[in-house]
């Protein structure tokens, strides 16, 4: 392939997803910030697509591509240091771009739980009076289970990543956890990629690709579990290539209980076909033997304690209500496909072709080709692609996230795949311009993308009422779901903070629950989502 027919796909590819966004968001109206998928698609990633057109262009620039081999060179001669670089950035960039704030709901549950496990608890604790104060309105039955009579508070997600966070959350660094994931799990795309390809250099090239794509980054700069997902999923991979199956069941087992079990479920099912096709029933029950402990006890453990937290569940009847509550749980994330969803998944394939390094999918479909012979990694495409159908049975859209969250669990199969069309087409033009444009993307995209995210997180905090750090203070926050305030309801699940945020009932209210909490309270500053009293 010649250097120009690189740049004309990069260039039609663009100026397609680019009409593609204008068309799903209803052009020329604009989106409104409540639809915030939408909204982020429109604002960020119109101009993501413009900048991905430069970059395909200007990859076809001679001087770029010497530099960029190098650096491939260099990062496949020393993977460690790239992963500590890596991490140490992401810790930076945690701290500086995403604010070290829990920007979604998923997030701060996330948090929440975390801090009661540091603290030697399995469940937040609230004094009950104040509970439908404490937690916001919208979560509770929904995304926080919650004991009206105990004040005892369980997030709705299983666990597995409260508990990685919990030891960042002793050592006072919860920002450290995913940074210290994702430079993980770049390590292991890097070991993959040279063992399944069977070429060493291959590692070099698909860590690059990797870092050159801010989908992985910007994934990192938070507290979703979609990085969690990525790693484990990888690790997962490893122990069955190794053939430690009942590592790979116990790491398989975590990935599931890590906030829900539908990501791993879906990268996991075409390995353990491959595993049963090759191996046979031994393999498979030595398989099982590995998920069985971890996924059973906390699994069910998890459900038993949301069960005893809650009571008896407001919508199911007395009789078979265990059967009746995973189906409404079962209804409320799953539909047949219909056109909306697979409007909703097309733009998430857009939005991997922007916030990848440009061409990468192409690439991956290359790679996915020509290896077509080698079972391996014919079955690490088809968790990607399993991941991608599975999620057609989804009816909801990503919300927030910085790059694709549902397809992120397997994104590692695009820089290995990627990898393995660069080193198997010994194409000199499509090396030396994936180089070129996977330095232009770490050196324009991954900060523009950065930039996109401190401009939207400062934004947002903006908007939340202002207060003094460290101050015992009450924070109302009025509810306004087109600014989704009632995520900025944050509370340390003991209240040990100073800092206490309140979901406001309207003013008279809020001052009512003054005098009898807080008599000594007064007013240090209203705002427009709310207002803030300073306690004595």
């Amino acid at each position: 392939m010649k250097t120009r027919e690189l740049v004309l796909l990069g260039v039609l590819a663009g100026l397609l997803c680019a009409a593609f966004i204008l068309r799903y968001t209803g052009f020329p109206q604009e989106p409104e910030r409540r639809y915030i998928f939408d909204f982020l698609f429109r604002n960020q990633d119109l101009p993501g697509a413009a900048l991905v057109i430069f970059i395909a262009i200007a990859a076809a620039w001679p001087p770029l591509a010497r530099p960029a081999l190098a650096l491939v060179e260099a990062i496949g001669r020393r993977p460690r240091a790239t992963a500590l670089a890596t991490f140490l950035v992401l810790c930076a960039g945690q701290l500086l771009v995403a604010k070290d704030h829990a920007l979604a709901g998923d997030e701060h549950l996330v948090l929440l739980q975390a801090k009661a496990f540091a603290a030697g608890r399995l469940t937040a604790q609230f004094p009950p009076e104040l509970l439908s104060w404490v937690v916001p309105r919208p979560y509770i039955d929904l995304w926080l289970f919650a004991s009206r009579e105990t004040g005892e508070v369980v997030s709705v997600y299983w666990p597995g990543l409260a508990l990685l966070l919990a030891p960042f959350v002793l050592l006072g660094v919860p920002w450290a956890c995913n940074a210290l994931l994702a430079s993980g799990a770049l390590l292991l795309i890097g070991r993959l990629a040279g063992r399944m390809s069977a070429a060493p250099h291959a590692g070099g090239w698909a860590m690059l690709l990797t870092l050159a794509s801010p989908a992985f980054s910007g994934m990192a700069l938070g507290y979703f579990s979609m990085t969690a997902h990525l790693l484990f999923n990888l690790l997962y991979v490893w122990a069955l290539l190794e053939r430690r199956l009942l590592l790979a069941g116990a790491v398989g087992s975590f990935a599931l209980v890590l906030n829900n079990p539908w990501p791993h479920l879906l990268f996991a099912l075409p390995w353990i076909a491959w595993l049963a096709w090759r191996d046979g029933r031994r393999a498979l029950f030595q398989l099982a033997a590995g998920y069985a402990p971890i996924s059973l006890a906390v699994g069910l453990g998890w459900w038993l304690l949301m069960r005893r937290v809650q009571g008896q569940l407001w919508f199911a009847p007395q009789s078979g209500e265990f059967l009746f509550y995973w189906q409404l749980q079962l209804s409320r994330v799953f539909t047949e496909p219909g056109l909306a969803t697979l409007a909703t998944r097309a733009a998430e394939l857009v939005k991997l072709w922007l916030w990848t390094l440009p061409g990468l999918p192409a690439l991956m479909v290359a790679g996915w080709w020509l290896a077509r012979r080698d079972i391996e990694l014919r079955v690490l495409g088809l968790s990607f692609a399993a991941t991608l159908a599975g999620y057609l049975f989804v009816w909801f859209d990503q919300g927030y996230g910085w790059g694709v969250r549902y397809l992120h669990p397997a994104l590692g199969a695009l820089p290995i795949l990627g990898a393995v069309a660069i080193v198997r087409l010994e194409s000199e033009a499509l090396r030396r311009y994936a180089a070129a444009a996977a330095l232009l993307s770490l050196a324009l995209a991954t900060p523009f993308r950065w930039l996109q995210i401190e401009a939207f997180m400062s934004e947002q905090l903006a908007l939340r009422p202002a207060f003094e750090k460290g101050v015992r203070q009450i924070v109302f926050v009025r509810l306004n779901y087109d600014y989704y305030t009632q995520d900025f309801v944050q509370n340390d699940p003991f209240l040990r903070s100073p800092v206490v945020f309140m979901l406001s009932r309207g003013r008279a209210e809020d001052e009512k629950l003054l005098r009898q909490r807080f008599p000594g309270a007064r007013l240090a500053h209203e705002a427009r989502f709310g207002h803030v009293w300073r306690l004595e």
